[in-house]
């Protein structure tokens, strides 16, 4: 099972923003760099209980590498569904650590689950599971592991996605009875972003994600320029890729206060 991550603290913007607390929650520390090595060790666990044969999903990457390699020790096989246009060093990798790696047209259509298996599907008795999403609750630790550090919380900051992480810890605040809020950052094109691993054309969590803003949470859509500079102005603080330094991103678009706490949760950068 992973160990929590740590809480660093982040003093390089004490001078822009005055009296507000910043700290880093650093899950590219997991075996496999991601935040998604959390719910994949779920999956492997679930799936190693019920006899699963294989495990198949749409990845841009770092979510399939990190799945194959917590499979790799066990009988379960692992089929990662990408887009034709996936980075080739990306696909390289991933080619490497599963059982097969399929290129699809991602952009004209959204693949419902039984699409997704039979891509996968080599024989007819093998008992595969879409895990492209779900196990959201997988998150929920993040939550105790920082208020085990921390007493106050005002705002979690987490890349959006499709909406799993940012779900699994509003969850997870709303049964704690604690009063942080989450702010999910995503881009505003859902294809080919430089943030590609947030691209998305579709979630299964919209609704809920609306929900929860009705209760205070927040989401920000930002600008590829935006990115870009989020990027360039703050990926010296961890080891983070486009789609983990988005999260700096809400600096510009929170109205912090003296006196704010904030935690960035750095999602990694495994691939």
């Amino acid at each position: 099972m992973h160990t929590a991550t740590l809480l660093h603290k982040i003093d390089t913007l004490t001078n822009d923003f005055p009296g507000v607390q910043m700290y880093l929650k650093d899950e590219s520390e997991h075996p496999f760099g991601t935040i998604k090595d959390r719910r994949n060790e779920s999956i492997i666990m679930e799936a190693q209980r019920l006899g699963v044969d294989k495990l198949t999903l749409i990845t841009s990457g770092n979510n399939g590498y990190s799945l194959a390699m917590l499979a790799k020790d066990t009988d379960i096989e692992v089929t990662c569904i990408v887009s034709k246009s996936i980075n080739s060093e990306v696909f390289s990798k991933l080619e490497k650590v599963a059982h097969d790696v399929i290129k699809v047209n991602l952009k004209d259509k959204i693949l419902r689950p039984e699409e997704i298996i039979s891509f996968a599907r080599e024989r007819d008795d093998e008992v595969i599971w879409d895990v492209t999403n779900g196990y959201e609750e997988s998150y929920g630790g993040i939550v105790s592991e920082i208020y085990s550090q921390l007493k106050k919380v005002d705002y979690i900051v987490v890349p959006l996605g499709s909406g799993g992480i940012f779900v699994g810890i509003a969850e997870q605040l709303a049964v704690s009875f604690h009063r942080a809020k989450v702010v999910g950052m995503g881009p505003k094109a859902t294809h080919d972003s430089f943030a590609d691993k947030l691209s998305t054309p579709w979630s299964p969590y919209t609704k809920a994600i609306q929900n929860y803003k009705k209760t205070g949470h927040k989401t920000f859509r930002l600008s590829e320029s935006e990115i870009r500079k989020s990027y360039a102005d703050y990926r010296n603080i961890c080891n983070c890729e486009p789609s983990a330094s988005i999260v700096f991103g809400a600096l510009n678009h929170l109205k912090l206060k003296k006196g704010d706490v904030v935690v960035f949760v750095n999602s990694g950068s495994s691939l």
